[in-house]
């Protein structure tokens, strides 16, 4: 790849949007860089931090800019759909941040535009490029684990932050937010092996008003019989021990 070729967009400039435009700022095949928010202040600030070269409050100006070959969409989950869309319609390869969006219309949608323009999307499943995750996968594609009969995966993390999530968006609840992770995970272990069946039950105590539950568990069946459990509860007190999620993966095989 040669350097300085890439235009990159930055749609969002909250937290995750920070991150991504600070990375892009540094890579050496990054020549230009627009950044943008509804906030025309923090896309102003950003732009600062990160020595952007176009900033603004409109996230088509931004994504429409010649000099853009390449976008990453990190508004809150449920604004994902119109700049994909726009992203895509231009030809223009997108990363978008988990999950796809907060309705299966909008998820439906993104999807149709993929279809008619032929475009590239890929979705921000981080969980698949840590080590630890690789490692699996690895010992998955080596038969050291035999066949994958079941598994599990589960993630606490304290009430604090379940409603840090639901004050920067009140459909993004723990379950879409944080176990769709883990959804992805466990879909890319069994890669090839589809899910046929899903019972969830949850329960709701702490967060009655809002659309979270205290706590969601759910049992997969996939297609060759493997079961999986995955559950998420982000209704720890707030002087639980934990610095951040607090997760555990499991895979269970014939031979390991």
């Amino acid at each position: 790849m040669k350097r300085k070729e890439i235009g990159i967009a930055v749609v969002g400039s909250g937290r995750i949007g920070t991150l991504r435009a600070r990375l892009a700022a540094k890579h050496p095949s990054v020549g230009f860089l627009a950044v943008s928010d509804l906030d025309p202040n923090r896309a102003r600030a950003l732009a600062e931090q990160t020595g952007a070269d176009f900033h603004s409050r409109d996230n088509n100006e931004v994504i429409s800019r010649p000099e853009v070959t390449a976008v990453i969409v990190s508004t809150p989950e449920g604004e994902h759909a119109a700049p994909v869309r726009k992203a895509l319609e231009l030809g223009k390869p997108v990363l978008v941040e988990k999950p796809i969006a907060l309705t299966l219309n909008d998820a439906d949608d993104i999807l149709s535009t993929l279809r008619d323009t032929g475009g590239e999307l890929r979705v921000g499943y981080s969980r698949r490029y840590k080590e630890c995750f690789l490692r699996a996968k690895e010992q998955m594609l080596q038969g050291r684990l035999g066949k994958i009969i079941g598994g599990t995966a589960r993630v606490y993390n304290k009430r604090t932050s379940a409603f840090n999530i639901l004050k920067r968006d009140p459909h993004a609840t723990p379950v879409l937010d944080v176990l769709t992770y883990y959804v992805d995970l466990m879909c890319w272990f069994l890669e090839g092996n589809p899910p046929l069946e899903i019972i969830a039950r949850s329960a709701k105590e702490l967060f009655k008003g809002y659309e979270a539950d205290d706590m969601t568990w759910a049992i997969i069946t996939f297609a060759d019989g493997a079961i999986i459990n995955l559950g998420v509860s982000y209704a720890l007190p707030s002087h639980y021990p934990t610095l951040g999620q607090s997760d555990r993966v499991e895979l269970l095989g014939t031979a390991g």
